[in-house]
C-alpha cells in the first residue's frame, strides 16, 4: 500500500496537526505502508528529507515546498502544485489523503484533476477542524473545501463531536469515519511531578487559546504561579498585560522548548491548563500529552473533541469557555491539594494508555484504508 501525504507543515514545525502527521507517517512505515509527505516548508526552496519509522527503521519521503510567506496563517508555496503532480507519477500512490483546514493543497489537487491526462488517485480527507475565526477566508475557501470532501472517497475526523456537529461536515456525514487521534505515551513516562509547581500552559499564543482569560486566573491566586510555554502573535500582549497587572514574579512566558526542556518544566508543574475560548480548538493534542505525564488537566468543556479527552472529577477539571469564576475555581482546587493532582494525573496515564496510543490510531487508519481501496 502506497499513501501520498498532503499536509501543512511537519516536524520540526509544531502545532496539534504537525504532530499527528508525523506520528502517522512513521506509525505507517512501522506498518509496512510506503509513505511520502508533501508540506510546506518555512523557508524559500524545495527540500528533500527522510522519514524514518522508529520501531522498523523503514524509510519514507518528506518533501517540502518552498514558501515565500503566510496570509491569514496559509503557506504560499508556489511549487506545491508541480511537486504533487510529480509525486502522484513517480510515487504511483493507492491513496492520497490531504489534511484540512488547508485551503492551497485542497486546491492543488483539484487542479491535479483537472489538467493530469492520467487523471488522480482516489482522495481521502483527514478533516482536523471548521474555520471558524477567519470569516473572510470561510466565505473564500469553502467551495474549494467542499468539492474536496465532495469527491473524496471517505473522511477522517478525530472525535464524534466534530463528525456530529461540524456543519462543513452534515452533507457527507455518512462517508465520515472517526479515528481518535493518539501518541506514543513513552515519550511522557519519564515525568514524575510532585505537582507542587507552577501551573502549565503549552501551545500557540494566539486568541482562542484563552490566555489573557488564564492569566487574569492565576493572578487572582496569589500563591498561584504559571509557566507559558509556546510562541504566537499575542505574546507583545500578554507581556503588556503581565506588566501592567504587576504579575510579573508569578507568570512568565518561557517561549518555545525543545521537547527535554519541556520535561524538565513538567517535573515540578501541578496541572496543564487549555482554557480555549471556542471551536477552533478541534482536539488539544497537548491534553493527551499532559495525562501522559502525568498531570491532570483544566480544558473548557467544548463541543468538539477537546471537550472529550478529559474525565471531569477523574483526570482533571472541565469549564464553561470564558468563565473566570469557573476556572479560578478549578486552579484553586488543584492549587491547595497537590494529592488531588497526583492522583488524577495518574489517572490520565491510564486513560491515554487505553485509548489514545498512536499505535491504536495508526491500526484503525491502516484498516480504514484498506476498505476504501478495496471498494
Amino acid at each position: 500500500m502506497r499513501i501520498l501525504h498532503l499536509g501543512k507543515y511537519y516536524a520540526p514545525a509544531r502545532g496539534g496537526m504537525e504532530t499527528v502527521l508525523r506520528l502517522l507517517c512513521e506509525g505507517l512505515l512501522d506498518g509496512g505502508v510506503e509513505v511520502t509527505a508533501l508540506v510546506a516548508a518555512t523557508a524559500r526552496g524545495d527540500r528533500h528529507e527522510e522519514i524514518v519509522g522508529p520501531t522498523s527503521g523503514r524509510t519514507g519521503r518528506l518533501v517540502r515546498a518552498g514558501r515565500l510567506g503566510v496570509v491569514n496563517s496559509q503557506p504560499i508555496t508556489p511549487t506545491l502544485p508541480a511537486l504533487l503532480h510529480r509525486e502522484i507519477r513517480d510515487f504511483r500512490p493507492d491513496l492520497v489523503q490531504v489534511h484540512l483546514p488547508n485551503p492551497l493543497a485542497a486546491l492543488a489537487w483539484l487542479g491535479q484533476t483537472s489538467w493530469s491526462r492520467r487523471g488522480a488517485p482516489p482522495l481521502v480527507v483527514w478533516y482536523h477542524a471548521d474555520i471558524t475565526r477567519q470569516r473572510l477566508g470561510k466565505h473564500l475557501v469553502g467551495p474549494v473545501v467542499r468539492r474536496c470532501l465532495d469527491r473524496s472517497r471517505g473522511i477522517c475526523v478525530s472525535s464524534l463531536a466534530l463528525a456530529d456537529r461540524s456543519p462543513a461536515l452534515a452533507p457527507w456525514r455518512e462517508k465520515v469515519t472517526t479515528i481518535p487521534f493518539g501518541i506514543d505515551p513513552g515519550r511522557w513516562a519519564a515525568v514524575q511531578s510532585d505537582h507542587s509547581g507552577p501551573f502549565l500552559f503549552l501551545g500557540r499564543l494566539v486568541p482562542y487559546k484563552g490566555l489573557a482569560l488564564l492569566c487574569e486566573a492565576v493572578g487572582g491566586l496569589p500563591a498561584a504561579r504559571l509557566l507559558v510555554v509556546g510562541e504566537g502573535p499575542e505574546q507583545a500582549h500578554l507581556e503588556r498585560l503581565i506588566q501592567r497587572r504587576g504579575w510579573a514574579e508569578r507568570i512568565h512566558l518561557c517561549g518555545a522548548l525543545s521537547h527535554a526542556e519541556l520535561i524538565g518544566r513538567m517535573q515540578t508543574a501541578r496541572a496543564l491548563v487549555l482554557p480555549s475560548l471556542d471551536q477552533s480548538e478541534a482536539f488539544g493534542m497537548v491534553q493527551l500529552e499532559a495525562l501522559a505525564a502525568g498531570l491532570p488537566v483544566i480544558a473548557s468543556k467544548l463541543p468538539t473533541g477537546a471537550g472529550t479527552i478529559v474525565n471531569d472529577g477523574s483526570t482533571g477539571r472541565l469549564i464553561a469557555p470564558g468563565d473566570l469564576h469557573s476556572l479560578r475555581a478549578a486552579l484553586e482546587e488543584l492549587q491547595a491539594d497537590p494529592e488531588l493532582a497526583a492522583s488524577w494525573g495518574e489517572a490520565g496515564r491510564a486513560w491515554v494508555r487505553d485509548r489514545f496510543t498512536a499505535t491504536a490510531m495508526v491500526a484503525r487508519l491502516i484498516r480504514w484504508y484498506d476498505e476504501l481501496i478495496g471498494s
